[in-house]
């Protein structure tokens, strides 16, 4: 019994010794894993992300929510996965989900692609398949079909150009439309 106890003492000192000598001898930096599979220094993943821009008054301007939030920072982008995101303004909130983003330039520019849907005010909303905002100037543009409501009334046209600012777009090849006063 006495050997036996020996013996397994001393593949236990065996299995540790082995270990010790295949562990990594260097340090291994924080890092974590991009799209492909591979490890690069710098880059960051999130799930279940939350945004919320206040005013100078305390009242929340934005609210934003991504299922995945992935930022690269060598070319200050994050690529958003099921991604929505509402601006509270007095004359109606504008609302914008799709299946994908990416914030690009920090937050100057974001382009959606994967059925698009925004809501513009009351009872007015676009459905495309891709469009890019410029949240400082307010300028929703897009190459793709769109689909308009506003009310009972619809278009639907090959392009767009609209400000958020002004309220104001234009259709830009293909128009057709319903109007329903």
């Amino acid at each position: 019994m006495n050997l036996r106890l020996l013996g397994l003492l001393f593949l236990a000192l065996l299995g540790a010794g082995l270990l010790w000598l295949t562990w990594p001898k260097q340090s291994i930096p924080f890092v974590a894993v991009d799209w492909h599979g591979g490890i690069r220094h710098g880059d960051q993943a999130a799930s279940d992300v939350v945004l919320r821009e206040y005013d100078a008054q305390g009242q929340l301007q934005l609210l934003a929510h991504a299922q995945d939030a992935y930022h690269l920072p060598e070319g200050n982008q994050t690529f958003l996965n099921g991604f929505s995101l509402e601006r509270f303004r007095r004359q109606g909130n504008l609302a914008l989900q799709a299946e994908h983003g990416l914030l690009r330039n920090g937050d100057q520019e974001l382009l959606a692609w994967g059925q698009v849907l925004a809501t513009l005010g009351a009872d007015s909303t676009l459905r495309t398949e891709r469009l890019r905002y410029d949240p400082k100037s307010g300028v929703i543009e897009t190459r793709d079909p769109v689909f308009l409501t506003h009310g009972r009334s619809t278009l639907q046209g090959v392009g767009l150009l609209a400000s958020v600012k002004t309220e104001q777009f234009r259709l830009l090849h293909q128009v057709r439309g319903t109007y329903v006063p």
